[in-house]
């Protein structure tokens, strides 16, 4: 059964999948081609000075792609179950409500993890070419809370979705905004490497929350 329920969530976000990781896998190639034009026609030396001395951010250009993925990941997988009623007969399987939903968020998870790890070894790994090892610990540790923000609205992607009432939905998307836009108010690099973990311990019980509008839905809340 749950072969074929994660087959199920698999059809619904494998276009998406796909087309997350090109989008974020040209972006990369993007970065790194300008890292190249600066070192070799450009002056290597103010850009030398930008990272190490003023905290510049080389790869700036995929702060919000991390977000984008787990928001039209989480789209793509919980609009379909309220648009076409697909999550009434999802609910009504042999199984309780609690571990339907959760089935459905582990495999969301499971995939959204799959391409941040990818996106993150092909950003972090060719900088060794470019620069010294402290370099990328410190982009590792910039980079790493863009996607704790994803995975975070991922999680309240699909509260928001399957949420009945729209006054609800309207506070939830406040609520998420205020939350994930934490994650972005520092443009140095580094400024969140002792934050990140607290942050994670949120989103941890944020992959609950879903829960709560599922069972408000089940029970026809209006």
């Amino acid at each position: 059964m749950w072969k074929s329920m994660f087959y199920k969530e698999w059809i619904k976000i494998r276009l998406v999948f796909w087309l997350s990781l090109a989008i974020g896998a040209i972006a990369i190639l993007g970065i790194y081609l300008n890292v190249r034009h600066s070192f070799i026609i450009a002056n290597a030396h103010e850009f030398w000075d930008g990272i190490i001395n003023k905290m510049y951010i080389y790869f700036n250009l995929f702060k919000f792609i991390p977000l984008g993925i787990g928001v039209i990941i989480g789209l793509a997988q919980f609009i379909p179950e309220v648009k076409q009623r697909r999550i009434k007969l999802t609910l009504h399987l042999p199984l309780n409500e609690e571990k339907a939903g959760l089935k459905m968020v582990i495999f969301g998870v499971i995939c959204l993890v799959a391409l941040y790890l990818t996106l993150f070894a092909l950003l972090i790994f060719p900088g060794r070419y470019y620069f010294p090892y402290e370099v990328i610990a410190l982009s590792a540790s910039t980079v790493i809370p863009w996607f704790s923000a994803g995975l975070a609205a991922y999680f309240l992607t699909g509260m928001i979705t399957i949420e009945p009432l729209w006054k609800y939905k309207v506070f939830y998307a406040l609520l998420a905004f205020s939350f994930v836009h934490l994650f972005f108010q520092s443009p140095i690099a580094g400024a969140y490497k002792y934050a990140w973990l607290p942050f994670l311990g949120i989103i941890l019980l944020m992959s609950m929350s879903i829960l709560f509008s599922i069972y408000r839905f089940r029970k026809g809340e209006m």
